[in-house]
């Protein structure tokens, strides 16, 4: 394994994962093997998935984080932040380590693999383990993509009102969108739409920039009248779930390093993407809160935004990212439904039929739901903490432990090198030969009960509090009642202050100027 040499890699057929081998039609990727490691000689480099990693997650979270400070309170906002960061971060190190560990055992993982996360806990658990993976990452990358598209058609409704006076309800702002982005969901994977990434970050970067000047332009009169409101317990893990939410992208990362030329260097993407987005969050969490206080209400801090030409461009930068960040977000439950339905890996009548009505069914829930603050929060505190936090330490133990014990096994001439290597790891070898007992204070379990916790704690309290939120009508509902129409609530600002009636501009009437919030 130490020298160089390149070969083909040959589908194997396994008796027990008929879905692992390449695909009719499908060409087989040129593997080489240098120092050790496994080479796709046409994959990406590390930098376009760090760009990736950056792209899928930095919009959303940007807009939302500032207005979880309100709950969670400036400190332990700012705690919470970087503890997410760097949790967050590790255990995405550790799903590369695990990809890497299921590329060195089973050969099968060494070429294409529409489904890598489904994959690594069927490696782990078992066959209920990737049928359960694989429908959560679908529930979960669903209800991300119609948050999504719920921001970019929101954002663009209010754009059309204030750029040209056009009253166009969001609603049909959704159908638009959804229709735009279809021909871009028929891209293959990841690294066929790194471009959408990297227009994302750029969008957000500058709109960072922006944010921050339109903050420093209100600081002065906001900051008079702010109040900054006290922290209550069943808030405070609401703001957990908001800043879950911002690092939710594990669900992409196992496809992402599959499409590297070197997965050995994914630590690498999610070293430098983490650093770009924690640069990216906290300043802009932190100076927000401070400006604004609890007149950042609404689940983004555009609104906020006094300056309008600032907002506006706000506006416009972010929804290019959402835009484009749906592309990303949208692709594991394509991939997913894809292999369920054995859809050859390549563009088709089936996969337009099938990727169609995965857009359809979005935008219908979409309409159907049009608030995604409630939806944000108990999505990042449930399906996300545990996808994010708890299970890829759970299938690194598990896999560790398979694979010591495999070891074991040939070191003892149990097992030869061609028998195939399926067993599972008991819980006893987990605990033993796993040496978890002797590791209790190590980042994974440190980990795993930070987010079992957090998550918890989260999810009921986004339930609670989706409970108690007022739903409005479903779009298609208020169309048949006549009833569909552009609301924008005496204005399109969050005014600043105490009772939220302070602005930096001059207007007539105050009442008209500020949004009803």
């Amino acid at each position: 394994m130490g020298r160089s040499g390149s070969y083909k890699i040959s589908p194997t057929q396994s008796n027990s994962e008929p879905w692992t081998t390449a695909k009719e039609g499908q060409e087989e990727e040129e593997m080489v093997t240098v120092d050790g490691h496994f080479e796709n000689k046409h994959g990406i480099h590390w930098i376009v998935v760090a760009i990736l990693i950056v792209g899928e997650m930095a919009g959303g979270g940007l807009v939302a984080l500032p207005t979880s400070m309100v709950d969670a309170g400036i400190w332990a906002g700012a705690a919470l932040t970087i503890i997410s960061a760097f949790a967050s971060g590790y255990t995405g190190i550790q799903l590369g380590q695990n990809w890497l560990m299921m590329q060195e055992r089973w050969s099968e993982y060494r070429h294409s693999c529409r489904k890598p996360y489904p994959e690594m806990a069927y490696r782990a658990l078992g066959a209920w383990g990737r049928v359960g993976m694989s429908i959560l990452i679908s529930v979960q990358q669903f209800c991300l993509s119609v948050v999504f598209l719920l921001l970019a058609s929101n954002n663009i409704s209010s754009l059309l009102f204030e750029l040209f006076s056009i009253r166009l309800n969001f609603c049909f702002i959704a159908l638009i969108v959804a229709v735009v982005l279809l021909p871009l969901l028929m891209l293959g994977t990841p690294k066929d739409f790194w471009q959408a990434a990297l227009i994302a970050v750029i969008s957000t970067s500058t709109a960072i920039i922006l944010i921050f000047v339109g903050a420093a332009h209100d600081q002065e009169e906001c900051i008079k009248d702010v109040n900054y409101p006290p922290v209550v317990f069943s808030k405070f893990f609401l703001a957990y779930g908001t800043i879950m939410f911002a690092y939710g992208g594990h669900a992409c990362f196992p496809s992402f390093q599959h499409d590297m030329k070197k997965p050995q260097d994914f630590s690498k993407s999610v070293i430098v993407g983490y650093i770009v987005i924690i640069i990216m969050y906290l300043p802009i969490s932190v100076y927000g809160y401070i400006v604004y206080g609890d007149s950042l209400t609404g689940g983004s801090i555009i609104p906020s935004l006094q300056l309008k030409w600032v907002q506006t461009a706000v506006n416009i930068l972010i929804t290019l990212h959402v835009v484009f960040t749906e592309i990303i977000v949208i692709s594991p439950l394509t991939l997913t439904l894809e292999e369920l339905f054995k859809i050859p890996n390549r563009f088709g009548l089936a996969r337009v039929i099938l990727r169609t009505i995965i857009m359809l069914a979005v935008l219908f829930m979409a309409l159907t739901i049009p608030k995604f603050g409630p939806i944000v929060d108990l999505i990042g505190g449930s399906s996300v903490t545990l996808m994010t936090m708890i299970l890829p330490g759970v299938f690194s133990l598990s896999l560790v432990a398979g694979k010591r014990k495999w070891d074991l096994k040939l070191l003892k001439g149990e097992v030869s090198r061609s028998d195939e290597d399926n067993e599972l790891p008991s819980i006893i070898d987990i605990l033993i030969i796993g040496k978890i007992l002797f590791n209790l204070i190590s980042p994974t379990p440190i980990s795993s009960a930070f987010g079992l916790f957090g998550g918890v704690a989260s999810t009921i309290s986004a339930v609670n509090e989706l409970i108690s939120t007022k739903w409005d009508i479903p779009c298609y509902v208020q169309l048949f009642m006549g009833t569909l129409t552009f609301n924008p609530d005496g204005g399109l600002v969050h005014c600043c202050g105490q009772f939220k009636n302070v602005t930096t501009i001059t207007v007539d009437v105050v009442e008209d100027f500020c949004a009803a919030i």
